[in-house]
């Protein structure tokens, strides 16, 4: 058996890499998406939602 080449290794990390920045550009969407309705809509969005949310579980 012989090892894998340095090709083969970076090759299987292209796609890692895109996976994160991904993951990194969702989760970045998503705290703008949150800024915005704060500036918008201020806490009280945020309590009722939270409420909701707790009250959803029980």
């Amino acid at each position: 058996m012989s090892a894998p080449s340095q090709i083969d290794t970076q090759d299987a990390a292209a796609p890692s890499r895109l996976g994160l920045g991904l993951l990194a550009g969702g989760f970045g969407l998503l705290l703008l998406a949150g800024l915005l309705l704060w500036w918008r809509e201020g806490d009280r969005l945020f309590a009722d939602g939270l409420i909701a949310a707790l009250l959803a579980c029980f």
